[in-house]
């Protein structure tokens, strides 16, 4: 069947029937292409539709120029402090999880590492007790929510 392929053929039958005068030649072909273009546009503009991407904020801090090795050394030292007193909450609230469970959950290694760092502070964190949820009414929210309403729309 395709062993007599006249691709020359072809396109010399299709060129003579483009150049021959109709009388909504324009048209068609007009139609002909736009049509298509239509139909691919609207499937890729509606069919998957795509979140644009969100604008991302990217928060820095600002030193002088003239900071000593000692205030820089302050600073990685608090920052140390807050994310150990943080890592200890969070190693006191699963403590706490794996006892109401009954799971065996040994912190003794960061444990040491957060008396080291913390001192007096490490033992209050272990044995203060998680704050109670946040809890409010129907009404507290409700009216909460006229307040936030009330302060946007200035």
């Amino acid at each position: 069947m395709f062993n007599n392929v006249d691709v020359g053929g072809g396109l010399s039958d299709f060129w003579t029937y483009v150049r021959e005068p109709r009388p909504h030649r324009w048209t068609s072909w007009g139609l002909a292409i736009v049509l298509p273009l239509v139909v691919f546009y609207g499937f890729s503009e509606h069919l998957i539709p795509v979140e644009k991407e969100k604008t991302k904020i990217i928060y820095f801090e600002n030193w002088t120029v003239n900071r000593s090795a000692d205030e820089i050394r302050a600073d990685w030292i608090a920052r140390a402090k807050e994310t150990t007193r943080a890592n200890a909450k969070r190693r006191a609230e699963f403590q706490r999880l794996a006892d109401g469970l009954g799971v065996e959950y040994d912190s003794s290694e960061a444990d040491k590492v957060t008396q080291e760092t913390l001192g007096e502070e490490a033992e209050e964190l272990k044995t203060a007790p998680p704050p109670p949820p946040q809890r409010s009414t129907l009404a507290e929210r409700a009216a909460r929510g006229s307040q936030a309403g009330a302060a946007t729309d200035r």
